[in-house]
Parts: C-alpha cells; structure tokens; sequence
C-alpha cells in the first residue's frame, strides 16, 4: 500500500514541477458578468435570465391554479405584459440575480394589476381627464 502511495507521488512530481516552471507570471482572474445588448442597452445576462424564469413560473402557477376563471386570451396578453415589465426593471436598474429573482416574481404576481397601476399613473398625470378621442 505505501508503495503505491510512493510511486503515485513520485509520477506526479515531475508533472507538478514542469506546471509550476512553465508558470512565469502567475496573475488572478476575475470573472465579469455577460453582458447583453439590446435596442442599444446594455445588461447582465444572468440577471435577466432570472427574471424572465421567475416571471414565466409565476405565471404558471396563476394561470394553472385559477384555471376556470382564466382564459388563454386573457393570461397571455397578461404574461407577456409581466414580461416586458420584468425585463424593463432589469435593463433600466441591473440589479444582481437573487434581486432580479424577485422583481420577476413580484412582476408576475402583479399580472393584472400592472394594467390598473398604469391606468391609476396615467390617470394622476393627465389629472384624472379620459383620453381624448
């Protein structure tokens, strides 16, 4: 047993030796974020990646837990709306993954509601007069 332990180490040993002389300089790498660019802005790729999954599992899990009171031609136009908002919050704050998990999540779980908070905004800006035909 020793022996094998003993000739193991002694193979290794020239191969150790040739890796650390051809090791002239040895610097540290540091990992950068991908970065994604669309219409001209820039953001991380793994924080989009999260939001747009979260987004998307929260909307299934909507869709299939209220399944008779939904139709697809009302939770599609809702999910893909959730979407875009997802992936505005990420493009416009570029927030690190775990946070971009949660505005994925928080945006899908608004669903509808991000069509009443738009009306409410649109409504307080214009002072509160319908648009104009």
């Amino acid at each position: 047993m020793i022996w094998r332990v003993g000739a193991t180490a002694g193979a290794l040993l020239p191969v150790a030796a040739a890796a650390i002389a051809a090791d002239k300089g040895a610097t540290v790498a540091t990992s950068q974020p991908v970065i994604w660019h669309v219409l001209g802005y820039p953001f991380e790729a793994g924080s989009m990646i999260a939001a747009i999954c979260a987004c998307i599992a929260v909307r299934f899990y909507v869709v299939q837990r209220d399944r008779k009171a939904h139709r697809w031609t009302l939770d599609l136009p809702v999910s893909v709306l959730s979407l875009m908002f997802a992936a505005g919050a990420i493009v416009r704050m570029r927030p690190s993954p775990d946070v971009a998990l949660l505005y994925g999540t928080g945006f899908g779980a608004l669903g509808a509601g991000i069509i009443t908070l738009a009306l409410a905004y649109v409504q307080r800006v214009t002072g509160g007069q319908p648009p104009q035909n």
